[in-house]
């Protein structure tokens, strides 16, 4: 990636249906009796309209982002608009914008700041579509914000400043969009959208087993405008603190600044249509707000989280949805989305999905498999991209990459659809810009598993039990692990029986007592161990207020950590620069911080893709840090954009000690030649990339020690190919093979194991 992501897939959608939005409130120039003043009015250049349809008519096809509107960047402020001055020293100030043929105009200022009772609002010519009030509660440290949409071609802003503030907003219109296609200009049969018929709304019947997941997680998901001119869904998450803070979890392709986003809730329609060729009928509401924070984003799982900057109103009625983490194959799945831009859909799979790599730049993800016909209700389009995938215990797993899965007609293609794994997202890269952890964690419990905020339903008695390991720092061996105790229920706690082991040894009981309040949690410190190989704490509650506990399902908890002997005499760098290396620096520095080796920036242009080896000598028992900067205004690592950039540190022997390419303005590796983590061989530890492929595919087997073989066989059980992995890292030939779906198996000698995964070949 680099600069700014291309952003989102989006979007056709009926501008004339949607509500007044956000918050409440009236222009103070309506309310004056005559308006005698002149404005200029200012018009935007002509579209070139049939370009831009041709243009998105090769877009469309490519998956690209999808757009509804041209951007047309601007330069307006207060000079350019009138002030009126009222009778007690309030002023207004007004400007009107006019872009002919669009059906809906918004706007990103790139100066926003409302001091206290200032107020902004949108409006069109008829005054039929209103936006506003914006006031101080969107004020962001960017002082920069994105905007609903207002339907029309004839656009007013209006901001009111109190005589007790004057000249003290800042306001600056540095972008508006035309928007310039929606279901009238596509699709007439189509009131709402222009998503596809074999979409079902959200209260269509999902399945007995589902209805109360379903009635409750709707009220977590959103339709948000990213890049002023794109949409995706997402939906508001819930972290371990329950406190209703502002995250919202979409996808990493659908960034772009999210203070300049905007985002609409509980866009649903009261006359729900189901697959069929029928029109959804519109949901008025005000529920839209402005503006975020990025905390967290990776493209190994494509996610983003954010944080909303307003409060979400407690008169909105939101929930935040639970989540697991635990990367346990779901039985079945669903999804909640905005396809299109549309009023609010759903989807399911009954086959489960399976874990995969995909997408480009390839992405740990589940896999809504063509195997069992992709999904049995409904489906997802352009504009569901971060849209949140359900397991069947209403918990996010995922959110949407990509896919083929789109309608036929009443029913869908039968195509797969790819979520990144939450599971991944969790802590698979290191760094808290790169993972969920440190935000949806903020407790340390390390729970594989939160129920929604507020929750569906609280038992009396509920004491729940989860086990948290520390991390170690570099070159130790020592660990203080935690238990961590948490009231559920309704009812305070105040005593409980608290069972633990190491590696299924003898128990220790903890007889415990406190008082805790609903979603309160206790801390129990473990004495302190040592770790020589593979250690992991298992722990269980029972009979709390020694009676009963209502729900067991969280009575048991769990953590592991694996540490091995790791020797070597240098560590080996092998980087790949992008299309900007001379934005590309690194250090490799000792334990007291002395820099041994360095490197970058790199020329200019000449050295852009190239690939360069390092090697840096260490000794036994020490530890070292590695790090890796891009020093461009915009850092976005050394991939995916902009060049396929990438780096690896591996020991004498050629295994990997960490890998990656993909981080912002910096990443940073430690590493002890004393200890290293070692990972099991497991299906989603080993990488295989790309898949589909056009004549290559690399097996990635990192920190996985063993011997191991594979073998390639055709849908037929039919062995077409064989051999040895001999490194961590491994290129594989297929180029021979026809197009078509093969299975790889990988067979670990040591363990007696093996697992399988699926690549296609498409030349």
């Amino acid at each position: 990636m680099r600069r700014i992501v291309t952003l989102i897939i989006a979007l056709l959608f009926n501008i004339f249906l949607f509500a007044q939005v956000t918050n409440t409130g009236t222009p103070e120039s309506w309310k004056l009796q005559k308006n005698t003043k002149i404005f200029q009015k200012h018009y935007l250049p002509k579209i070139d309209l049939e370009k831009l349809k041709k243009e998105d008519l090769v877009n469309d096809k490519l998956n690209l982002p999808w757009r509804f509107g041209y951007k047309h960047k601007v330069n307006f402020g207060f000079n350019d608009g009138v002030w009126t001055t009222l009778e007690n020293g309030d002023r207004i100030w007004q400007i009107n914008i006019i872009s002919k043929g669009a059906l809906s105009m918004n706007v990103i200022f790139d100066k926003f700041w409302m001091p206290n009772g200032g107020k902004v609002y949108l409006y069109n010519e008829d005054k039929s579509d209103l936006l506003g009030a914006y006031t101080n509660f969107q004020n962001q440290k960017s002082e920069s914000l994105g905007t609903w949409l207002v339907q029309g071609s004839n656009l007013w802003i209006e901001y009111f400043e109190p005589a007790n503030v004057k000249n003290q907003g800042k306001l600056h219109i540095g972008s508006v969009t035309h928007g310039y296609r929606n279901a009238s200009t596509y699709k007439k049969d189509k009131s709402l959208g222009d998503s596809g018929d074999c979409n079902h709304d959200v209260d269509c019947p999902i399945g007995a087993d589902w209805e109360m997941h379903r009635d409750n997680n709707k009220k977590a998901v959103a339709l948000l405008i990213s890049g002023g001119s794109s949409f995706c869904s997402g939906a508001l998450i819930n972290n371990t603190a329950n406190d209703q803070k502002g995250y919202f979890l979409t996808a990493n392709h659908c960034y772009s600044d999210p203070a300049n986003w905007s985002f609409k809730f509980g866009w649903i329609s009261p006359n729900p249509v189901c697959g069929s060729t029928g029109n959804s009928t519109n949901n008025t509401n005000n529920m839209t707000i402005s503006g975020a924070t990025l905390k967290a984003r990776n493209a190994n799982s494509d996610f983003a989280l954010v944080e909303i900057t307003p409060t979400v109103p407690a008169a909105w009625n939101r929930t935040w949805a639970g989540w697991d983490k635990s990367d346990t194959n779901p039985t079945f799945e669903v999804g909640i989305h905005h396809p299109s831009g549309d009023i609010m859909k759903i989807c399911r799979d009954n086959t489960g999905a399976i874990k995969s790599v995909n997408g480009n730049p390839a992405a740990q993800t589940w896999e809504i498999t063509t195997a069992g016909g992709g999904w049995e209700i409904g489906v997802t389009e352009g504009g569901s991209s971060g849209s949140p995938l359900f397991n069947q215990d209403g918990k996010i797993i995922g959110q949407l990459y990509g896919g083929g899965a789109a309608c036929s007609g009443v029913v869908d293609n039968g195509q797969l659809d790819y979520y990144g794994r939450f599971g991944v997202s969790w802590d698979a890269i290191a760094g808290n810009t790169n993972q969920l952890k440190p935000w949806l964690d903020p407790n340390q419990t390390n729970q594989d598993t939160l129920d929604s905020y507020p929750p569906t339903h609280a038992f009396g008695l509920d004491a729940a039990i989860s086990v948290n390991i520390p991390d170690i720092a570099c070159g130790e061996n020592q660990i203080n692990p935690i238990l961590i105790i948490r009231n559920n229920g309704s009812i305070t706690l105040s005593n409980a029986t608290i069972n633990w082991n190491v590696d299924n040894g003898n128990n220790t009981i903890i007889n415990w007592t406190g008082t805790l309040a609903q979603n309160e949690v206790d801390f129990i410190a473990l004495p302190t161990m040592s770790v020589s190989n593979n250690l992991t704490i298992n722990a269980t509650v029972d009979r709390p207020n020694n009676a009963t506990d209502e729900n067991s399902a969280n009575n048991i908890g769990s953590d592991s950590i694996s540490i091995v002997g790791f020797q070597t005499t240098q560590v080996h760098l092998d980087l790949l620069t992008d299309d900007f290396c001379e934005e590309t620096s690194w250090e490799f520095k000792d334990a007291s911080g002395t820099v041994l080796y360095s490197g970058g920036p790199y020329t200019i242009n000449q050295q852009d893709n190239t690939q360069f080896y390092e090697n840096f000598n260490v000794i036994e028992n020490a530890c070292y840090t590695f790090t890796i900067k891009d020093n461009a205004t915009n850092p976005d690592g050394i991939c995916c954009g902009f060049g396929n950039g990438h780096y690896k540190l591996t020991d004498d022997s050629g295994n990997i000690i960490f890998s990656g390419g993909n981080f912002a303005a910096s990443e940073t590796t430690e590493i002890a030649t004393s200890t290293i983590i070692n990972r099991p061989f497991t299906k989603e530890n080993v990488l295989v990339y790309p898949n589909p492929t056009e004549g290559n595919i690399s097996v990635n087997l990192g920190l996985i020690s063993g011997d191991f073989s594979y073998a390639i066989a055709n849908t037929l059980g039919q062995k077409v190919q064989s051999g040895n992995l001999l490194n961590a890292l491994n290129t594989l030939n297929v180029s021979n093979l026809d197009d078509g779906i093969y299975f790889l198996r990988i067979d670990n000698s040591n363990s007696k194991k093996y697992i399988t995964k699926k690549i296609i070949v498409s030349k």
